[in-house]
């Protein structure tokens, strides 16, 4: 990984942070967001993923994701030549134990 990649994954991993931080507390659901990308096919490669606790219903899911995907869009705005794709950010759901 190049230092300029180094850079950006630095900075990825604090905005979605943020996000996470910010929202987490008004959110039912959210538990984590999470990505992957190659730096050689940035930022058309990006993949946010969304995690959510499976136990939560289908319509906080999806009202849920709906809050989170146009924060995460601002959040990394600044850092991408267009708003990231909403197809490039996913949601997800994980099974916790208790």
């Amino acid at each position: 990984m190049r230092k300029s990649d180094k850079k950006l994954e630095t900075e990825i991993i604090r905005r979605l942070t943020d996000v996470c931080e910010a929202m987490k507390p008004e959110l039912e659901g959210s538990i984590w967001l999470t990505h992957e990308v190659n730096y050689q096919r940035f930022p058309e490669s990006l993949m946010v993923t969304l995690m959510f606790n499976d136990e939560v219903s289908e319509q906080v899911f999806l009202q849920e994701f709906s809050v989170l995907l146009p924060q995460v869009q601002a959040a990394l705005r600044p850092m991408l030549s267009n708003e990231l794709p909403a197809k490039q950010i996913e949601a997800r759901r994980e099974h916790r134990l208790h």
